[in-house]
């Protein structure tokens, strides 16, 4: 059994994890709420104290939330986590996505964990399952998405490392990462390596080498997405990838 993935409420994670940090929630949900007006409080000493806090359950776990975003927009259909299981599929599963041919059946499954807090898992699909992060060290084998385009890690043997780009028919594409700093980008914004994919930035992305090994960061707009190697810990609002169905994961504080 894979050991579950762990990251804080700010995105920081262990060292064993690979993902450095979940992308912003903002960037998915922009426009906030407008803000209540604040409440008349009497300035009297006798209403000094602090106001009590909201009423939360205490007896049960708090509820959480998944958004099943709508195909180009921002928003969708929520859906409210009652019990300590809800498995995503294409015709299998709490939620399915009858239509979506790269989602397997079972596709995901997100469980409550000892303590309240939750776990994202892969069930086993085809396809495999993507978290958008903002950083992301590498090993040899990782798999990313940009865009549209899947990219697979390879840095096998002593040569420079190689993001090979993964096409559904034909043989697949080696961009050599020759310079401790690789750029990649959509063809003709001048990046080291350049993908044929509207839905890629002009630069999207940056491969660096560290210390530790070689590291990628965001600069997209479409985000960085990373598949899961095991169940990895939800702790603060996350998105992920079922075939091409985004999701919005919302933990609800106890």
């Amino acid at each position: 059994m894979h050991r579950p993935e762990e990251y804080s409420a700010t995105g920081h994670h262990a060292a064993t994890t690979l993902l450095e940090s979940f992308d912003s929630w903002a960037q998915l949900l922009r426009h906030a709420s407008p803000a209540a007006p604040a409440p008349l409080i009497d300035p009297s000493p006798a209403r000094m104290l602090a106001e009590a806090e909201p009423f939360r359950p205490v007896l049960r776990w708090p509820l959480a939330l998944l958004h099943v975003v709508d195909d180009g927009r921002e928003d969708g259909e929520t859906v409210r986590l009652r019990s300590d299981r809800l498995v995503i599929g294409r015709t299998n599963g709490d939620v399915a996505i009858e239509h979506d041919v790269s989602m397997s059946s079972p596709h995901a499954a997100l469980d409550r964990l000892a303590g309240g807090m939750w776990q994202l898992a892969d069930l086993g699909s085809a396809g495999g399952t993507f978290v958008r992060a903002v950083s992301a060290r590498l090993r040899h084998g990782s798999c990313l998405m940009l865009g549209a385009t899947r990219l697979r890690f390879d840095a096998s043997d002593d040569h420079a490392p190689c993001l090979v780009e993964l096409v559904p028919e034909g043989d697949c594409i080696p961009h050599p990462c020759r310079t401790p700093c690789t750029t990649i980008g959509r063809r003709d914004g001048g990046c080291d390596v350049e993908l044929g994919d509207r839905f890629v930035s002009p630069l999207h992305a940056e491969l660096r080498r560290a210390a530790d090994g070689w590291r990628i960061e965001n600069r997209g707009l479409n985000g960085l997405w990373v598949r899961i190697e095991g169940p990895v810990r939800l702790t603060c609002p996350s998105q992920f990838l079922c075939g091409e169905q985004r999701f919005v994961f919302v933990p609800l504080a106890g």
